[in-house]
């Protein structure tokens, strides 16, 4: 008994292990349709007994080509503009400048150079660079004196990287340097742009004006922002400063005031309170030198400044120390003017004067006189006679 139950044993192993093992895969057919099932592993690819021709490449052709594309002179000729702009020599940057200012064949690197000017000012406000920011903001200044250009069609370049130079929270590597005349020059050449290529359509001026304002009304902008804010509004003229920028001196007032009349301690806050009071020393100087001869000339307040403390807040008393200021500068001149007339009107005037001695000096030779040439003829006809 024992034995037969071994024997069955090993057939019911043998069966199963042949049902597991079993690698021989089964056979399907190729159904109708052309179709076969994805467990059908005899399946034959057929080999195609035409030969294999490969389709041409497509090519995509521009619909609107380069007008003109820089030929080798003109690539070595941009060459040498930006380097001779951006070397050492003062005097090749000077005349590579008026090239720009002057030249009529700029205008077929206009697109070069703008895109040019764009990447520089990108990469040297990110890694501060004062002084290429510099030649940057010169050479857009010379494009627009250029009569050949019509810059209308790329100040969607030049537009933005000029006016990051003036609004720019840094712009040099230390607080202490000079970028305040950048700043300046900034402003002034994107007044110059508006004032040239402003219309109906594009409305230049008062989206620039619009972008100045931001940072005149946040309370956390930079300094800095502010300074090239109202230097740029300042540049766009007298009724500009009157309409925008007279109702923000207020909001610049309360930067002004929280950081002159509070003390700080400690090191690291003295440093940041001298660039601060350094910045703020700019920005304050920059608002009374351009808001105080527009008060001058629309309003005499002789009330010691009260007018203008209540209207303009803390920069009110500055101000009005400065239109004061302005008054006696004035006066000074009127009697330099009323002195120098006084001093003409003593000479007489030249029609009424018959003495020509006046002007002349008088000399120690003297004319010979009509009457001795007159007597010494009439001796020596005596003399001729007598000898007769």
């Amino acid at each position: 008994m024992n034995t037969e139950n071994k024997v069955d044993d090993m057939n019911t192993h043998k069966n199963s292990s042949e049902n597991v093992l079993n690698l021989n895969p089964p056979t399907h057919t190729v159904e109708e349709d052309g179709t076969r099932d994805s467990n059908d592993y005899n399946y034959k690819l057929k080999i195609p007994t035409e030969k294999f021709s490969p389709k041409p490449d497509i090519i995509y052709l521009k619909i609107f080509p380069d007008n003109h594309p820089l030929s080798a002179e003109e690539q070595i000729f941009f060459i040498n503009i930006t380097e001779g702009i951006f070397g050492y020599n003062e005097q090749i940057r000077n005349e590579n400048l008026r090239v720009l200012a002057v030249d009529y064949n700029i205008k077929y690197l206009l697109p070069y150079l703008c895109i040019f000017i764009k990447d520089t000012v990108h990469l040297n406000i990110s890694f501060p660079d004062l002084t290429l920011l510099i030649y940057a903001v010169r050479m857009v200044k010379s494009l627009i004196c250029n009569q050949h250009l019509e810059l209308i069609e790329h100040l969607h370049h030049l537009i933005p990287v000029t006016i990051s130079c003036a609004l720019a929270r840094k712009i040099c590597k230390y607080y202490h340097d000079n970028h305040w005349t950048l700043r300046d020059f900034s402003a002034f050449v994107i007044a110059s742009i508006c004032e040239k290529y402003n219309s109906n359509m594009n409305n230049i001026s008062s989206r620039v004006i619009r972008i100045y304002l931001r940072p005149l009304l946040e309370y956390m902008s930079p300094l800095t922002t502010i300074y090239g804010a109202v230097k740029g509004l300042g540049c766009m003229g007298e009724e500009i400063v009157k309409t925008y920028l007279f109702p923000c001196i207020s909001f610049i007032s309360k930067r002004m005031f929280i950081i002159f009349e509070r003390k700080i301690h400690g090191y690291y806050q003295e440093e940041r309170s001298k660039q601060q009071n350094l910045e703020a020393r700019h920005v304050r100087d920059a608002v009374v030198n351009i808001v105080a001869p527009i008060l001058y000339k629309t309003k005499n307040v002789k009330d010691g400044g009260l007018l203008y403390s209540q209207y303009f807040g803390y920069l009110g008393k500055f101000l009005y120390m400065e239109v004061k200021n302005l008054e006696k500068i004035e006066l000074n001149q009127q009697k330099v003017q009323a002195y120098e007339r006084s001093a003409i009107s003593n000479i007489p005037p030249f029609n009424n004067i018959t003495n020509f001695n006046y002007f002349v000096p008088q000399q120690s030779v003297q004319m010979p006189s009509t009457e001795n040439t007159l007597t010494s003829t009439d001796t020596q006809k005596q003399k001729e006679n007598d000898t007769k």
